[in-house]
């Protein structure tokens, strides 16, 4: 079974994006929330999974970080 995992600043709004791109999706799991950007994507650098990259939104000041993971069918 294939899992990902990313990390985000909107893990709701994410989550429903992902929803849509992986209708199989399962098991949505939440980690953080990380005190910064780097330390999420020190998170996700560890993921044994397919992993997106280190999120797409800005990093600011006071800004929460979020990892997730979930796995889907092929």
């Amino acid at each position: 079974m294939p899992s990902k995992a990313g990390i985000t600043t909107k893990p709701e709004e994410r989550r429903r994006e992902w929803e849509q791109e992986e209708p199989t999706m399962r098991n949505w799991q939440l980690f953080g929330p990380f005190p910064s950007r780097q330390d999420a994507q020190e998170w996700e650098d560890e993921q044994p999974c397919i992993r997106e990259g280190g999120g797409n939104e800005p990093d600011a000041r006071g800004v929460q970080w979020w990892g997730y993971s979930f796995d889907y069918s092929d």
